[in-house]
């Protein structure tokens, strides 16, 4: 048929159809869903069923972690809190210290009847120059930069006292710290309130260490955190910078048990290559004569230095003067001691009447930083 034709006398076109708006877009495909359905119907009902499932299977564990997420978040929020508000706010203490707590165990380097001798020192071979004079020169060393000053190394025998175990006995942990000094105060990784309690100390003009908790032969527990000769080179290194990193200030590290690890080469290996960098000494505190830690250490260029006697494997004050006696004699026959006690009630009441006569004998009370200078001739 011949189209009409307007006045100006061309053809009329019909309009063209608008396109489809969004609405009738989604109406038509829904019809087409809907028409498929309605032709596969059995198939539609088995795609929504396991839809269904596995739906509810992925949103009820995001559901379940959100949950358990929020608890943790509020335990811990609640925790930090109470760790705030201290002992002080709080009812006084039943227990005086942690080892009169029942079921927990007993925080102590010797295993039962058999105290740990008296140690003295033996010629060492010669060091690796470089690496020592390295250490020895440096006063970028953390062991020089958090040593507590001592000049005189000379003129008079050097007795360093360390006292291990500190932080958990929160009581006579301070009154160790309380003592005249300088002592060597070594803290526990673990420890409440670490960094407080170690600036308390270093406040009162002793020097600080960090007390490693180490793998010991026997059945005693060295406490959260301990390397284990099992474990592997990843793992010992993630639990020393775990460690390492617990608080500041400390001039080196010592073992806290540790007479399997400490025998153990390869794991003294890795946690002294990584005490290296930071500038740290070593006290190798001999929990065991089969200990390689000292020797490693040499070896390595880790400035470092050894336990001669220890105070109180037998907690009476008569066995602790008994040792304070040994290591007046070990100190005048080499040079220098170090004598390693814990925050005992006996050891704390036999220190307390001792210190104060030390310089009367003849001796000189001195951090162990002044016994690692001695012991390899620096000034």
């Amino acid at each position: 048929m011949a189209s009409r034709k307007n006045r100006s006398g061309k053809a009329n076109r019909r309009s063209p159809k608008p396109p489809p708006t969004a609405r009738e877009r989604l109406r038509a495909r829904f019809r087409s869903a809907a028409a498929w359905v309605d032709g596969h119907r059995w198939h539609s009902i088995v795609a929504g069923s396991l839809l269904l499932f596995f739906g509810s299977l992925i949103g009820g564990y995001w559901v379940a972690e959100w949950f358990d997420s929020f608890d943790r978040d509020r335990l811990a929020r609640e925790t930090i809190e109470e760790m705030k508000r201290g002992a002080s706010t709080g009812p006084e203490p039943k227990y005086a210290r942690i080892e009169d707590i029942p079921g927990l165990p007993k925080y102590t380097e010797v295993e039962p009847g058999k105290p740990r001798p008296t140690l003295e020192e033996k010629p060492r071979p010669a060091a690796k120059s470089t690496q020592m004079a390295a250490a020895a020169a440096s006063s970028d060393q953390a062991w020089r930069r958090n040593a507590v000053p001592f000049r005189d190394l000379k003129s008079k025998p050097l007795v360093a006292i360390v006292i291990d175990d500190v932080g958990l006995d929160r009581p006579r942990s301070k009154r160790a710290w309380e003592l005249p000094g300088p002592l060597t105060i070594s803290f526990l990784p673990y420890a409440k309130d670490l960094r407080d309690q170690a600036r308390a100390a270093r406040g009162r003009g002793h020097e600080l260490m960090l007390h490693l908790p180490m793998e010991p032969t026997g059945r005693n527990d060295p406490g959260p955190g301990a390397l284990l000769v099992s474990m592997s080179d990843a793992e010992i290194r993630q639990r020393t910078a775990a460690a390492l990193d617990s608080f500041e200030g400390f001039a080196g590290v010592n073992n806290h048990m540790g007479s399997r690890f400490t025998s153990f080469r390869p794991g003294m290996e890795t946690v002294l290559r990584q005490l290296k960098p930071r500038g740290l000494m070593f006290l190798d505190s001999r929990t065991t004569k089969e200990s390689v830690g000292d020797q490693t250490a040499h070896e390595l260029g880790v400035p470092g230095i050894v336990r001669h006697v220890f105070l109180d494997d037998d907690e009476s004050v008569e066995a602790v003067r008994r040792k304070l006696a040994e290591a007046e004699a070990v100190a005048r026959r080499q040079g220098f001691v170090v004598a390693i006690g814990h925050p005992h009630e006996a050891t704390l009441q036999a220190l307390s009447e001792w210190l104060p006569t030390v310089q009367g004998k003849g001796l000189a009370l001195a951090p162990a930083t002044a016994v690692l200078r001695k012991r390899n001739g620096w000034d």
